[in-house]
């Protein structure tokens, strides 16, 4: 539904047959239906306002506000309604490899991330994860790319994701580097943040404990 319909005629209040041929009276429900025909309007063309995809760009710096959407400077419009779109269900994996791949893939077309976390789930009769542990994500850049610029964003999307107590690093290889195991190589200093770990899941990574 468009959220800025054109003006339409306006709707009277329908009256009890007794006021049927009272003129005094249809005039004065014509004028109260004339005058509420605005706020119908809105009300019918409210759902088009909370959609991320419909709703007039006055209204997307909100809905990023009220969605909890996390965008990057410069993103296009597009780009921001699809933050928006992805939010909800970006909030039900926060923190875990599941929600940071599902991020880089849909809203920074990174399909080539690699995630090594030395954590994991863990109970009584298991030893936990060892101390000192860091999460290292690493991104394969393509050629051309701006390495300095890719390691920027994907710092703020890995702090986005990574658990307050696991200090992180991020790593941008270039594509040869990738393909050849030789090449250049860019290493972000290790941040204490957020971020998730463990290879790419095919499914959500469940956790009762972190380590």
């Amino acid at each position: 539904m468009d959220p800025h319909p054109a003006p339409r005629a306006a709707r009277p209040l329908a009256l009890p047959s007794v006021y049927s041929g009272d003129t005094v009276a249809e005039a004065f429900a014509a004028a109260i239906g004339e005058s509420l025909a605005p706020t119908e309007e809105r009300i019918e063309s409210l759902d088009a306002v909370l959609d991320p995809w419909r709703a007039p760009p006055a209204f997307l710096d909100w809905l990023i506000r009220i969605t909890g959407a996390r965008v990057e400077p410069g993103w296009t419009e597009t780009q921001r309604r699809k933050a928006v779109d992805l939010a909800p269900r970006l909030t039900a994996y926060r923190g875990t490899p599941y929600g940071l791949l599902l991020e880089a893939k849909e809203l920074h077309g990174w399909d080539r991330l690699d995630i090594h976390d030395p954590g994991g789930v863990f109970t009584d009769g298991d030893s936990p994860p060892r101390a000192g542990r860091t999460l290292t994500v690493t991104l394969t850049a393509g050629r051309g790319e701006d390495r300095q610029a890719l390691e920027h964003r994907l710092t703020r999307l890995v702090r986005a994701h990574c658990p307050a107590h696991l200090p992180f690093k991020v790593v941008v290889i270039s594509d040869q580097a990738g393909r050849s195991g030789q090449g250049d190589r860019r290493e972000a200093q290790p941040a204490e943040g957020s971020g998730p770990a463990g290879p790419a899941p095919s499914t959500p990574d469940e956790r009762s404990q972190q380590g």
